[in-house]
């Protein structure tokens, strides 16, 4: 059974259909990229794994246990956590407590303390950063304290909603070195991210998504050799 496994998945908001039908799966320790145009439904489907939305019909089961029907904090403490489009930073508060609100769901507080001295060797900008209100950051600051945040909850597997976006091409590579560290240290991910060849290029296994539905679907590596997927999304 695949860690993450979402099944004919229909979500609409109003009479607009976003999603018609759309299956994935993600196996445990996985990289999983999802690709597609602006619109495509790509945000939805995170946010409806996630629990912001509740789906027509189909279903989304995490970890052996179907998670469609649960509240949003209740699938974060499932450990399936999400890193959200524009960061989603609290810009009036610290660094340091925005970590420290990654690890709502947690009590052990002498491992929580030990975490956040762990973020500053995985993000070593953020210890510079520490006491700085989250909101004066840059754009790729706010990245890693969204990235770093959501690693405080520890969790099983990271949904990542377009890390890079608005973020200069030095800092680019920096969010897409530190995917590459955070799932080598065994977090499963599903990434969906704009920049189609660089994710593509670091991901197990990939899914194109257009109006709805899953057009294409294949191995990393395979898609990005992939004529139609080079068309569409690579130039």
């Amino acid at each position: 059974m695949p860690y993450l496994e979402v099944d004919d998945l229909h979500v609409g908001y109003g009479q607009i259909a976003a999603l018609k039908g759309v299956s994935l799966s993600v196996e445990k320790g996985q990289l999983v990229t999802l690709v597609g145009a602006n619109g495509a439904g790509k945000t939805t489907l995170l946010r409806t794994i996630s629990g912001l939305l509740r789906p027509s019909r189909g279903s989304v089961n995490f970890d052996g246990q179907r998670i469609d029907a649960m509240e949003a904090h209740k699938i974060a403490g499932t450990g399936l956590v999400q890193v959200p489009e524009g960061r989603r930073i609290f810009g009036r508060l610290t660094v340091s407590e925005n970590l420290e609100l990654g690890a709502f769901t947690r009590n052990d507080k002498a491992e929580i303390m030990a975490d956040k001295e762990r973020m500053m060797t995985v993000f070593p900008r953020l210890k510079e950063r520490f006491r700085q209100l989250a909101g004066t950051l840059s754009g790729g600051e706010q990245q890693m304290v969204a990235t770093a945040r959501a690693l405080m909850a520890r969790p099983k597997a990271l949904l990542m909603d377009e890390p890079t976006m608005g973020l200069s091409p030095i800092m680019v590579e920096q969010v897409f070195d530190t995917i590459q560290t955070i799932h080598a240290q065994g977090v499963t991910i599903l990434l969906v991210e704009q920049n189609a060849l660089m994710a593509l290029s670091v991901a197990d296994y990939g899914y194109v998504l257009e109006s709805g539905h899953i057009v294409l679907e294949g191995q990393g590596d395979a898609l990005v050799d992939d004529e139609r997927v080079r068309h569409a999304y690579l130039g």
